[in-house]
């Protein structure tokens, strides 16, 4: 292959980025604020309880509703489970395979 057929596409050199930003992350807290809140209600402020870092009320009442409605969910799961138990009637035996009738005392 010679030199003639190749032909150069142009380069345009990239714009420098300063190193001032815009946007900058936060630097981030290793807690994920789990270990309960302390609440002020005179001042309307919400901490996290474990790293005493300010949090947005609004998050807050966010993550409580997501862990109430999770305990909701598994407790009309707990009860749905235990009316199916009391319904049966027979189970298998461990020992002889057979099925045998449950005793509801």
């Amino acid at each position: 292959m010679s030199d003639d057929t190749i032909r150069k596409l142009p380069v345009r050199k990239r714009p420098e980025l300063g190193s001032d930003r815009m946007l900058a992350p936060v630097t981030g807290t290793r807690c994920f604020h789990t270990h309960g809140f302390l609440v002020d209600d005179r001042a309307s402020e919400v901490t996290c309880a474990a790293c005493r870092e300010k949090l947005n009320p609004m998050w807050v009442l966010l993550q409580l509703m997501h862990k109430e409605s999770r305990w909701h969910e598994l407790h009309a799961r707990y009860q749905d489970e235990l009316k199916r138990l009391n319904e049966r009637e027979r189970t298998k035996c461990q020992h002889c395979g057979q099925m045998t009738r449950i005793s509801h005392r």
